[in-house]
């Protein structure tokens, strides 16, 4: 009998691919869905565009993340085993950075040896404040507003292009701000509102605030390196 169009993709629809198992970074194992055709060309055609490629490719991975685990708390250091759970059951096991192979299983049980960093409290000039690693609901928050900015700068002006990702990029690390008795807790004020106070706080707060985001990003790092050799994570991972 033959199957009308619609029917067809209803069934495609309510299909319920077997979920991947994964290990993210508290040590809880959670299932999350296979990318879907849909999804993964929307992730190789997102990072195109230049910087705020960058961003949108970033966006739209954590949307799919967020989407087919239908997890709320995940932290930005749980895409590391996500990512590599799926990028294994899309392709091949091996992935290829500068022609040396990494299998996909070493990066994963590396992952779960690998405690992960904490929040931290910096303090300077009367100001405490209280940092923390951001989930990837929050990250895509400050992404969103970043990403309309951009498209409406000169694509040429690198260092205007620059500034504006900083003061994105920071705040989304910033879980309050105590100067004296008042108290600004992040995530109960608006993203524009976020990036005038750190447009305002002194250079040696945001210099500390700054030394503990690189510090997050050399454990990220650590988290996709293998005998020397890191795999970078864009749009072509999951060709």
């Amino acid at each position: 009998m033959k199957t009308n169009l619609q029917d067809f993709l209803d069934v495609l629809d309510s299909d319920d691919a077997k979920p991947l198992s994964v290990v993210i970074s508290s040590k809880k194992k959670i299932t999350i869905k296979p990318l879907s055709f849909k999804q993964q060309k929307a992730l190789v055609t997102s990072g195109l565009d230049g910087i705020s490629g960058v961003m949108s490719f970033i966006k739209t991975l954590n949307d799919i993340i967020l989407f087919n685990s239908e997890e709320t708390d995940l932290k930005i250091f749980d895409r590391v085993p996500i990512i590599l759970a799926l990028r294994k059951e899309l392709s091949s096991k091996k992935l290829t950075q500068d022609e040396v192979e990494v299998d996909v299983d070493d990066l994963i049980t590396q992952f779960k040896k690998i405690d992960t960093i904490k929040g931290d409290v910096v303090d300077g000039n009367g100001y405490t404040v209280q940092l923390r690693i951001p989930t990837l609901k929050q990250e895509n928050k400050l992404l969103a507003t970043c990403i309309e900015d951009m498209k409406k700068l000169d694509i040429d002006n690198m260092g205007k292009n620059i500034s504006t990702i900083l003061s994105y990029e920071i705040p989304k690390f910033i879980e309050s701000i105590t100067f004296g008795d008042s108290v600004i807790e992040f995530d109960e004020i608006s993203t524009s509102e976020r990036v005038k106070i750190m447009d305002n706080l002194p250079a040696n707060i945001t210099n500390l605030i700054t030394d503990y985001i690189l510090k997050v990003r050399d454990y990220d790092e650590q988290l996709l390196t293998f005998n020397g050799t890191t795999i970078e994570i864009d749009s072509t991972f999951f060709e």
